[in-house]
């Protein structure tokens, strides 16, 4: 997500126990406050179509995917590592490859792990981080508008000291399964568990969730035209050489979201995975630009064959919460406590724990709120290692066209180091 400069003088207000501008008596140190539930319906992709692909082009396993990897993770940059948290201190980090670190055409957002996928730790014999990344305007061309195209950085972490990564599209199945198009998606949250892969979607519309399985990966049979679908040589997506499918999406109950209003249907910005509950579930939280705009955050707990628990094909939600932080970027809960990260576009984020009795939140220096990430994104908890992973947003093209120290990061901190 992005912040308006004009709002920087707001959010450095917000950084202390300051009262919001438009909400005198909501303070981000406010605890959590019950808000209306809003429920989702699911949609599948019929079998017949996913078989048809299935059947049309070779099949793949995630961990082949991440065991032909085609670019290497690198040590971060002094830039890179001056948009690390300043409190908690990251005990890991990792950066980008050149291209990735300073393109301004893709956007990484969504962080998960294979610690969310099983209770191991791992998928399969690898351990995974999967990062999701948006396209932006600037990767549309005349011929092909692709704001919110989607893909996913799938991260071999089996040694830390050399992790490596291969890109996959995510790309949505004609009815028939003769053809498939790109997934439109922001990619701000994502959660995997067993062979479903949640992300968030994108705002102002009427899909919440869009779900891709690993038993639906494609290998690509044209790797050189630049379209995606079928094509005179094959099946092509942008040139990359694997494509997962999408196995269904959850819409809003209510309709149409929008980004404008804390009370309205609200567009989910961030998801991660919560193990500690029974069932397990997923939580969700949106996104505004405007901070006297406060973000809700919404519990969905699971069914079979790890989707989301439906009734009827509508999974109602069991529990819903407006927190007073604004800027919302990323969403975790564990063990009835939730955290939320905030951002602001000049300085440090703030990372808030919180319940319905309290809020707290790490200092550092002088006392500051503002000691997360610089731009940061979204959050998930691997269970089986302890850690919370994060990652920072801002190329360093656009770091340095704001005149900033810093860069893109992937990091994570003890989950007992947070706020308590």
């Amino acid at each position: 997500m992005r912040t308006p400069k004009v709002i920087l003088l707001a959010l450095a207000v917000a950084a202390g126990a300051l009262a919001l501008p438009g909400t005198a008596s909501a303070a981000y140190s406010d605890p959590l406050t019950t808000t209306a539930k809003q429920n989702l319906v699911w949609h599948a992709t019929p079998a017949a179509a996913l078989t048809a692909l299935d059947g049309a082009l070779p099949n793949v396993s995630l961990n082949t995917v991440v065991n032909d990897a085609s670019y290497d993770m690198t040590g971060c940059t002094a830039a890179e590592k001056a948009s690390l948290p300043k409190a908690p201190v990251a005990t890991k980090s990792m950066c980008w490859d050149a291209d990735r670190a300073g393109t301004t055409t893709w956007t990484p957002q969504g962080l998960t792990t294979s610690g969310d996928a099983d209770s191991d730790g791992k998928w399969g014999n690898d351990k995974i981080i999967l990062s999701g990344w948006h396209g932006t305007a600037a990767l549309s061309t005349d011929d092909h508008d692709r704001y919110n195209d989607a893909r996913i950085q799938a991260i071999n972490y089996n040694d830390p000291a050399k992790p490596s990564y291969r890109m996959m599209y995510l790309a949505v199945p004609n009815s028939t399964g003769s053809n498939f198009s790109a997934a439109e998606a922001h990619m701000g949250g994502m959660a995997w568990y067993g062979d479903k892969i949640y992300v968030t979607a994108q705002g102002d519309t009427s899909t919440a969730i869009r779900v891709f399985s690993t038993k639906h990966i494609l290998q690509m049979t044209d790797t050189t035209s630049n379209t995606i679908g079928k094509t005179s040589s094959g099946y092509a997506a942008w040139t990359y050489k694997y494509a997962m499918m999408q196995i269904g999406y959850y819409s809003y109950a209510g309709g149409t979201c929008t980004m404008k209003s804390d009370t309205a249907v609200p567009c989910f910005s961030s998801m991660s995975l919560d193990r500690s509950t029974s069932p397990v579930s997923i939580v969700t939280s949106e996104y505004f630009k405007e901070t006297n705009l406060h973000g809700r955050l919404y519990r969905y707990p699971m069914g079979d064959d790890f989707l989301l628990a439906a009734s009827s094909g509508t999974v109602p939600a069991t529990e819903a919460f407006r927190s007073n932080v604004g800027n919302v970027q990323g969403v975790l809960s564990n063990g009835g406590k939730w955290y939320v990260a905030h951002s602001s576009a000049t300085i440090n984020g703030q990372l808030w724990a919180q319940t319905t009795a309290k809020s707290t939140s790490a200092t550092c220096g002088t006392g500051t709120t503002a000691c997360w990430a610089m731009h940061p994104e979204a959050l998930t908890y691997d269970s089986s290692t302890g850690l919370v992973w994060s990652s920072a947003e801002w190329s360093t093209a656009e770091c340095t066209a704001g005149s900033q120290t810093c860069g893109r990061s992937v990091f994570a901190v003890p989950l007992s180091s947070l706020p308590a």
